[in-house]
């Protein structure tokens, strides 16, 4: 392989205004429309997934789906005390009614205010909090947008609010546990109500913001007859809001992904580890009364390793995300890059994110029926599993990245070192490298590997003598594993389509997708 070097980056190469005459591109993607305003000409081209998850049928089923299947896991947790229950009419009527307000999944005024209100404070921190400013990748209308970065600030004011909440007795030690039914389904009503607004306002009205510096080819509605899918995919890549009023507009996003959903689910683990260290049980059967007991004092010998390296682990996987030397690396990321901000994404970052990601472990551990403490050798392999891949999997990214940076900066990359050697890469056509040293010479998408596996270290830790089978941890498990080989198949149709022989010439040197020599 020849590696060509350059000693600044390249400008990226812009992609050539499609002709109207030309035919439509395939059955897979929609067609393609020009309006004339008074900036000049603008070329709008629908290449957005359409039928990538089975199209208006996939769309509304998968809008529905997902919210019962978090729904079914809450309940198997709280009704089963963590074993699978099925879902019948019983099921569901002691969800709905049979459990105390809050705890049952029927909306209260308490619990929306709750979440509404989490969502607010966290705009408020990042338009107020001191910030620097980080430029994405360009987009395909060549612009690079601009984001805040004051990530670790709006965490660590997030704690000590929650903390001091706590401290204080402003809000009860079992606020999570007593109010998480009723936020689960608010979460759900919220990303309904995001997601419809943003089909209307940046899909069928998506003339009111061809000026937004975010508007690109693909930007709005291009057929209502696609309507569910453009509600579930999404009608505009990084829609933004307060253009003009703020020194910068919330991306929303990079907003519900890296500020709402991950900031939540460490508040709700959190919530989920203070009832525990002050002893409160949700008491009951299905058909009987249920009730939050908690003792008058906390005390430390009931927290065992598992609870508290669930939490201090989920704790440092958003913690090292926020760091100010990290946190540009999310605007390089698939979400941010490449996918569309929908039903999906939106529900995917302040619904299931935040309250499946809790329940499924810390919920899991919380609604046993005895303590989830005689588990020590379990807990702490868990944990050794989960600290080696949270290394690798920080390294191989931070290597990535450092590599992409460095182009950007205009470094020559002749004197470019990974692991002490040269570095390898393939100088794309459309002007990217794709690298091939380091991490990244053993697998094309290693860093999927120990995201995978350091799940599987904290379900083992939720495992123990006495204990429920692990059905939480084990669907968290099995959806991720899906969710990230669905990612790693989209990513590289993607990537093949746009590097064409140069993705070909990729494979051939870094031949392994995600574990090397085996697959």
């Amino acid at each position: 392989m020849s590696s060509a070097t350059r000693t600044s980056s390249p400008a990226p190469k812009k992609n050539p205004a499609p002709k109207l005459s030309e035919a439509p591109r395939a059955s897979y993607y929609g067609g393609e429309e020009m309006m004339s305003e008074t900036h000049g000409k603008i070329l709008r081209r629908q290449s957005r997934p359409i039928n990538e998850f089975g199209g208006n049928f996939g769309a509304v089923f998968w809008s529905f789906y997902i919210p019962m299947q978090i729904y079914h896991l809450y309940g198997c947790c709280v009704l089963g005390h963590g074993e699978f229950l099925v879902p019948n009419p019983e099921f569901w009527n002691a969800l709905l009614w049979g459990l105390p307000e809050g705890v049952a999944i029927r909306p209260t005024w308490k619990g929306f205010w709750a979440f509404t209100l989490f969502m607010l404070f966290q705009a408020a921190c990042e338009l107020l909090i001191p910030y620097t400013v980080e430029e994405g990748v360009p987009l395909k209308n060549g612009k690079r947008l601009q984001y805040p970065i004051n990530g670790l600030g709006c965490f660590l004011v997030t704690h000590i609010v929650q903390f001091a909440l706590l401290g204080f007795g402003l809000i009860s030690p079992s606020f999570v546990m007593d109010n998480i039914g009723s936020m689960l389904t608010c979460a759900v009503l919220w990303a309904y109500a995001i997601s419809l607004w943003l089909y209307i306002d940046f899909g069928l009205g998506w003339k009111r913001h061809v000026n937004d510096p975010e508007f690109e080819e693909d930007t709005g509605v291009f057929s209502v007859g696609e309507m569910f899918t453009d509600f579930w995919n999404g009608v505009a890549r990084n829609p933004r809001i307060l253009h003009g009023t703020s020194r910068l507009p919330i991306d929303l996003k990079r907003f519900a992904s890296t500020r709402v959903g991950g900031f939540l689910w460490v508040a709700l683990n959190w919530g989920y580890l203070f009832a525990i260290y002050r002893g409160c049980q949700l008491q009951g059967e299905m058909g009987h009364a249920w009730d939050t007991v908690c003792s008058e004092t906390g005390d430390v010998s009931r927290l065992g390793l598992a609870p508290v390296m669930i939490t201090l682990a989920h704790f440092w996987y958003i913690f090292d995300n926020v760091l100010s030397w990290n946190e540009p690396w999310y605007l390089h990321s698939t979400d941010v890059r490449h996918d569309l901000f929908g039903f999906m994404l939106c529900y995917g970052c302040i619904g299931m994110w935040p309250f499946f990601y809790s329940i499924a472990f810390m919920g899991h551990i919380v609604y046993q029926r005895e303590p989830l403490q005689n588990n020590l050798y379990r807990a702490l392999f868990g944990t050794m599993l989960y600290i080696v891949c949270m290394v690798i999997w920080r390294l191989a990214n931070f290597q990535k990245h450092n590599f992409r940076k460095y182009i950007a900066d205009g470094g020559d990359l002749s004197t470019y070192k990974v692991w002490g050697k040269p570095v390898q890469y393939i100088k794309t056509e459309v002007g990217s490298y794709l690298l091939t040293s380091g991490w990244w010479s053993l697998a094309r998408r290693l860093h999927y590997a120990p995201d995978m596996v350091m799940c599987l270290g904290w379900m083992l830790a939720c495992t123990g003598p006495g204990s429920s089978h692990p059905f939480g941890p084990f669907m968290y498990c099995a959806y991720f594993w899906v969710m990230d080989l669905h990612r790693l198949w989209r990513e590289e149709c993607r990537c093949s389509a746009k590097y064409k022989q140069d993705w070909e010439r990729y494979k051939d040197v870094v031949p392994y997708v995600i574990l090397p020599g085996i697959f």
